[in-house]
């Protein structure tokens, strides 16, 4: 009897000792977290003034190099047509929260809810609390930094939008509404690569419908920005499927791939005068590999006849290039060593 008193005497007293260092380590609120809380809680917002007139040239200068009063009408006329939209005021509170804290590091916070009251003095409490919860994001990640490197994608996706929804509820899917897309975009295309070789046509019908349904309306546009930044990502992840075609097979199927992601005509004819070119240098860059292995792996080395036999070649494959390449090998690159990636180099 009195041994199991013993026993759960101990217990409960390791408990306590746990509790208390739990409280005694758990890492608290730092000013800033006070600072918007206490801001917050009062409801205060900068009284309106009459600001000044929009800098001729504030597009040619950091935001940080104005005014408060000039910051809160540049921030009128850069956000104020979507400041509603969540994704519009995480972008600008990015940008003031980027240099803020540096220039005011007592009182940011202050400087903040100030600059926010005179530009948007209707939304400023609302634009304040999304403030904050930028800042607890950004301690999140910063917190977590180390342990996110060891995590899985899959893992890490799911940890993030958890804090994400915590912070900023719905909100969230609106702030990285872009992400989203690219996810789906990027998972598309890693189980393009990861399957085997063949079927180009229906790995290339995927790719062109998972990026129409993602961005539907905004398609067109994002192919006119982005069109050859997508076609290449397509294009790495079917290099197992080009690496077995012949050169004019390949040809064909790259010039099918640019076509499916809206390259005119004359756009596509360059491509095939530079895929020609490309594998023109390909085959000179492996014959004169080939030439130079022979050389410098016989017996006793290359002598002085094999270095101009080696340079006039080089003259010869490269043309003006030959002085760059011998200058590479001298500092122990050898180009022919890449790995050639198929429609990209």
């Amino acid at each position: 009897m009195f041994q199991n008193k013993k026993i759960l005497y101990t217990i409960l007293i390791s408990l306590i000792v746990l509790f208390v260092g739990i409280l005694v380590l758990r890492p608290g609120k730092d000013k800033n977290q006070k600072d918007f809380e206490k801001i917050l809680s009062e409801g205060k917002v900068a009284e309106s003034i009459e600001l000044p007139n929009l800098p001729e040239d504030y597009a040619d200068h950091k935001l940080m190099e104005y005014s408060i009063e000039e910051i809160a009408r540049i921030l009128q006329e850069k956000y104020g047509k979507n400041i509603d939209n969540p994704a519009a005021q995480i972008a600008m509170i990015e940008e003031l929260m980027k240099d803020l804290p540096k220039l005011y590091p007592n009182d940011w916070v202050k400087v903040l809810n100030q600059i926010l009251g005179y530009a948007f003095p209707n939304k400023a409490l609302e634009l304040l609390r999304m403030s904050e919860s930028l800042y607890n994001y950004n301690r999140f990640r910063e917190s977590n930094m180390s342990k996110v490197g060891l995590m899985s994608d899959d893992a890490r996706r799911a940890m993030m939008w958890k804090e994400r929804y915590r912070l900023f509820g719905d909100k969230a899917d609106q702030i990285w509404a872009m992400e989203k897309k690219m996810t789906v975009i990027g998972d598309t295309l890693k189980r393009i690569k990861e399957s085997p070789a063949g079927n180009l046509d229906a790995k290339l019908s995927n790719y062109a419908q998972t990026l129409k349904e993602q961005f539907g309306k905004e398609y067109p546009r994002l192919m006119e920005n982005k069109r050859q930044q997508l076609t290449e990502g397509f294009m790495v992840s079917v290099q197992k499927d080009l690496k077995v075609m012949s050169y004019g097979e390949r040809k064909s199927a790259l010039r099918e791939i640019r076509q499916t992601m809206g390259m005119d005509q004359a756009a596509l004819n360059r491509w095939d005068a530079l895929e020609e070119e490309r594998e023109k240098n390909w085959q000179n860059q492996q014959k004169y590999a080939e030439k130079r292995s022979q050389l410098s792996t016989k017996k006793g080395g290359m002598t002085a006849e094999d270095e101009k036999q080696l340079d006039a070649l080089r003259k010869q494959l490269f043309g003006e290039e030959a002085d760059i390449i011998k200058n590479e090998e001298a500092s122990g690159y050898y180009r022919a060593s890449d790995e050639r990636t198929y429609g990209v180099n």
